[in-house]
């Protein structure tokens, strides 16, 4: 079963609704919009362990934000045993919306193998501005639900996309 972004009677209670009839209904829409603000901004609305593989020892962009921390970089060395990279060989460049891997001077070894990432990454707590951003998209898809049909499909409206600007890892307002 996927996780909501956010707990089902704060959105029940932002949206004013009062019957739980509706709660698969208001629990589906509010998957529907996590996934689309993930697309729409980069980031993931929910904490988990990732793996990555890494195509060279050079600075790389981890694939999901926001970052929490590295868990362990492992290769292979030269006589094909497992190795966990020492913390003090890498650091994280957090200057720019996506995380950035970077590495110490390299090692022989290095040009042979390929590093693998695990790391968590995605929010503990959604934010004030993305809950808001999906309590108004649920309560659009609610309320007019003839609103997502091929014939009728509008654009977001201005109001969300204002909200997601400030988090997009494409930068404000791409």
């Amino acid at each position: 079963m996927v996780e909501l972004p956010m707990p089902l009677d704060v959105l029940r209670l932002a949206l004013k609704i009062e019957v739980f009839d509706d709660d698969a209904e208001i629990s589906r829409l509010a998957i529907a919009a996590g996934t689309h603000i993930e697309r729409y901004t980069g980031l993931r609305l929910r904490s988990a362990t990732r793996t990555q593989y890494l195509h060279a020892w050079e600075r790389t962009i981890l694939a999901d934000a926001p970052l929490v921390s590295i868990t362990s970089i492992t290769y292979t060395d030269t006589s094909g045993n497992a190795q966990t990279l020492a913390a003090a060989r890498y650091w994280v460049d957090n200057s720019q919306p996506m995380a950035a891997l970077m590495f110490d001077a390299p090692d022989p070894f290095k040009s042979t193998t390929q590093p693998l990432v695990t790391y968590v990454a995605g929010y503990t707590q959604v934010p004030g501005d993305l809950q808001h951003a999906i309590v108004a998209l649920v309560g659009a898809w609610y309320a007019n639900p003839e609103a997502l049909t091929v014939a009728s499909m509008q654009v977001l409206p201005k109001s969300f996309e204002y909200l997601l600007a400030n988090y997009s890892t494409k930068g404000p307002f791409s």
